[in-house]
């Protein structure tokens, strides 16, 4: 049931997709329909679930909510007896004055030898990495998502099995959770609704990639209005890299074992190497497959982004409303992509005023406040009641210029890893059209912004803003090879140069792509007997009940029962600014499970409200553990190094 209910909203979303772009191919109203039904069933639960907790009866008011306005625009539709709904959409609400035609871009081809076959790649990934059964009934990870999926999927468990909303993080007892998990409470409906955890996580991750995969074709072909350009641009982005192959070429020469290397170290890559000061990752296998709320906030900005272009050429309303709707949905998809729209949707705005003609001016500036406002509006909300809370802790929002490079010149640490992309931007941007000069001017005011601020505790996590500005260059580079392609017509050469520079900018991730495959299911992340446990949590304990348990990050108790623990993995909330009293818990933790005497025990429990404590091999080897302390309690579990106690 769980998957019928998913499957209900992307049909819902698809048949308001049909109504809005009438005019469009099948294959467009498809691609939008896959957005527009994830955007429904993710941000429009939080008003049902505000007000009855997620639960049952809040997804059936919103699986009733979401096709109410279809219904009514097909009764009215029918009583004006239009021929074709996109006239009526425009009658009703916007005025004749509409402009929704967009040329079709997809064909059959398109679809069978560059979507398909891009997509492919990623679903197998995720198939070979998340949860992947082992022979002794556990399960397993790959090297990219054996860290920070373990915490999504206690969100995603926890959200199901409490039901409280606002939700609280279940790794950090009695603190809301800020970090942005609609992606999360996606994949918690499908739980909820019976669909186990791994087809909660699946589901939805194989249409998040082919949204991403279509996405970016259709912003590319839309920048471009070429075919061939937007086939090279998502084959040099998806499977690209920049320049760190060649450091393995060179070691090869002297130690063959450097090379071979790539494929069974751990984080040893051509588009991961930091010894080497090779920090840009390729998108597939470090963006897309183990972090999860960055794969839906690309599936919904570039959808966003390939509207904006379309908008801000035609001056749109419709569109302009449309894209306030959907910028407003993201702040707690993806609070970075949601950022990064704003910033190039800011700088567009004030070229396109700039450049309008003095009559059209007034009508131009009512679209982009308009789409501002109705951005603001659903956006406000969100931020004051979650991102603000989070980003006013310690670690947001600082100075600091030049990322993660480390020891190189400036230039050459962008110029080898973005490597194509940063040897042809400017060119790029000096042959690109007007219109793609204001994304890609937003794109360079994003770039100057994120190279001076850092808006997270880890540094790193700034690539999330600087991917979207890579994603504009590199579609504005590959329209410049394709036209120098098409210059060099005759030229005996022109193929291997071709080759050359194809080569040149896949290769790094080509290399990265077959280490993450061989990786999936090589790191085991919970064994049969950890599973089991998880079961008996879930049947056998109160869904609000507080675990005391070691702070691992592979903890049973809170990723797959969904219970709250005292304290949970420090990395985690170290990197969502939560720190403050970090170690003020971990001290308790140690002195409780260090108690000398049961009655001690149970009046340390008692301070930090704790229901039961787990003993499992985990703890024993963070903690000195006197077990004459812990045989005076109640034991309500005790199989396979896992014993819990009732408190």
């Amino acid at each position: 049931m769980g998957i019928v209910l998913y499957v209900y909203f992307l049909v819902v979303g698809f048949l308001y997709s049909d109504y809005i772009f009438s005019k469009k191919d099948l294959y467009y109203r498809i691609y939008a329909g896959l957005v527009l039904g994830n955007l429904i069933l993710m941000s429009g639960i939080i008003p049902f679930a505000f007000i009855g907790g997620f639960s049952y009866l809040s997804h059936i008011l919103l699986i009733i909510a979401s096709i109410v306005p279809y219904i009514v625009l097909m009764v009215r539709r029918k009583k004006t007896g239009s021929a074709r709904a996109g006239a009526v959409y425009e009658k009703l609400f916007f005025g004749d004055k509409s402009r929704l035609e967009i040329t079709g871009s997809i064909d059959h081809k398109i679809m069978i030898f560059v979507i398909l076959p891009i997509t492919l790649i990623i679903w197998v990934l995720l198939t070979n990495h998340i949860m992947t059964p082992t022979a002794d009934g556990g399960i397993a990870s790959g090297q990219s998502t054996y860290g920070d999926l373990a915490m999504h999927m206690g969100f995603i468990t926890s959200i199901a099995e409490q039901g409280e909303f606002p939700p609280n993080y279940n790794i950090l007892d009695g603190v809301k959770l800020c970090y942005p998990f609609l992606i999360d409470s996606l994949s918690s409906s499908i739980y909820l609704f019976g669909g186990g955890l791994r087809a909660a996580i699946l589901a939805p991750s194989y249409v998040f990639a082919l949204m991403i995969v279509w996405g970016f074709y259709n912003l590319a072909v839309r920048m471009t209005g070429r075919k061939s350009a937007a086939v090279l641009a998502s084959y040099l982005f998806f499977i690209g890299g920049g320049f760190g192959f060649s450091y393995f070429l060179e070691g090869a020469k002297a130690e063959p074992g450097n090379f071979t290397k790539i494929f069974t170290d751990y984080y040893h890559t051509p588009t991961n190497y930091n010894e080497m000061n090779i920090r840009w990752a390729n998108p597939i296998c470090d963006m897309i497959v183990p972090q999860r709320t960055t794969m839906a906030g690309w599936a919904i900005a570039l959808f966003a982004l390939e509207r904006l272009v379309f908008a801000a050429k035609k001056n749109s309303r419709p569109m302009f409303i449309l894209l306030g709707i959907t910028a407003g949905c993201m702040v707690m998809i993806h609070t970075h992509s949601f950022l990064a729209l704003a910033v190039i949707s800011a700088v567009m705005m004030v070229w396109t005023l700039i450049e309008a003609k003095a009559a059209e001016r007034r009508e131009v500036l009512i679209n982009w406040l308009l789409y501002a406002g109705i951005a603001a509006v659903l956006a406000l909300p969100q931020l004051f009641i979650w991102t603000f809370n989070q980003t006013g802790g310690e670690g947001f929002l600082r100075f600091s210029f030049n990322w993660v490079n480390e020891n190189d010149p400036y230039v050459w640490f962008w110029l080898k890893n973005w490597g194509i992309a940063a040897i042809f931007a400017i060119p790029a941007f000096v042959n690109t059209s007007r219109d793609n000069k204001k994304l890609f001017a937003g794109g360079i005011l994003l770039f100057v912004i994120a190279e001076l601020i850092l808006f997270q505790p880890n540094a790193y996590d700034n690539n999330k803003l600087f991917f979207i500005v890579y994603m504009i260059v590199l579609i504005t580079v590959s329209e410049l090879l394709v036209q120098l392609y098409e210059k060099l017509k005759g030229v005996k050469w022109r193929g291997y140069f071709a080759a050359v520079v194809v080569f040149m900018g896949v290769f790094s991730g080509a290399l990265t792509i077959g280490r993450e495959y061989y990786s999936g299911g090589e790191y085991e992340t919970f064994s049969k007997e950890g599973i089991e446990f998880a079961d008996f949590v879930k049947e056998n304990t109160e869904p609000d009940a507080l675990f005391v348990t070691a702070t691992n990050h592979l903890n049973p108790t809170a990723v797959l029962a969904g219970r709250n623990i005292y304290l949970g993995a420090s990395l985690y909330v170290y990197f969502h600014g939560l720190n403050e009293d970090i170690q003020l818990r971990e001290d308790k933790l140690e002195a409780l499970y260090e108690s000398s005497s049961t009655q001690q025990l149970r009046q340390r429990a008692e301070e930090i409200g704790a229901d039961y404590v787990l003993v499992s091999a985990y703890e024993r080897s963070d903690y000195t553990i006197n077990e004459d302390a812990f045989s005076g309690l109640e034991t309500v579990y005790n199989s396979g190094g896992y014993t819990l106690y009732k408190l």
